[in-house]
């Protein structure tokens, strides 16, 4: 949403990728589109750009068609790991996520729930990919996590008071690594 505020934020953010790239840091990308912000073209034309930049593109479904257009969840997912990305993690609310990783695509399964407010859930997804990463998970643990406390984040209304902390969501998938 940065990039939509004005051209100058829009320079700021893709002089920040730049330069995290050229010092060997990880750049994780949400395009976090909002239409009102900007023309279709314009905005089409700068996540794409910005996929390129990032290591890690996390889109949501809805964007994604409007970003890409192409339709089906695969299609999209494809549009965005064409532009380099070693990580799209496609989110799709009840449908879980569409996974491009390490070369291969896995559909990881929604975590089920009563959802009150789905506010959040989007960027909760994101930071806790981002730290299950950072703390040695692989791609595929990592979604399996930041599904389940995605989905948790849905069961309170808000985007901050409903965030899971760790405890809790390895108390709803015993399978996962500390």
């Amino acid at each position: 949403m940065t990039q939509a505020i004005s051209p100058s934020a829009c320079d700021a953010a893709f002089h920040a990728m730049e330069t995290a790239r050229a010092h060997a840091t990880l750049v994780s990308y949400d395009p976090n589109h909002r239409p009102a912000l900007w023309p279709a073209a314009r905005a089409r034309a700068v996540v794409m750009r910005s996929a390129e930049l990032a290591d890690i593109v996390l889109p949501n479904l809805d964007e994604g068609r409007l970003l890409t257009g192409a339709h089906e969840p695969a299609d999209v997912l494809g549009e965005f790991a064409a532009r380099g990305p070693a990580i799209v993690a496609l989110k799709m609310g009840a449908e879980g996520v569409l996974l491009f990783a390490e070369g291969r695509t896995t559909q990881v399964p929604a975590h089920p729930v009563v959802p009150t407010d789905a506010t959040g859930a989007g960027d909760t997804f994101d930071g806790a990919f981002a730290a299950r990463l950072l703390d040695g998970d692989s791609p595929l643990e990592a979604a399996h996590y930041a599904v389940i406390a995605a989905a948790l984040t849905t069961t309170g209304h808000g985007a901050v008071g409903p965030i899971p902390d760790r405890e809790t969501v390895h108390g709803h998938a015993g399978h996962l690594r500390p």
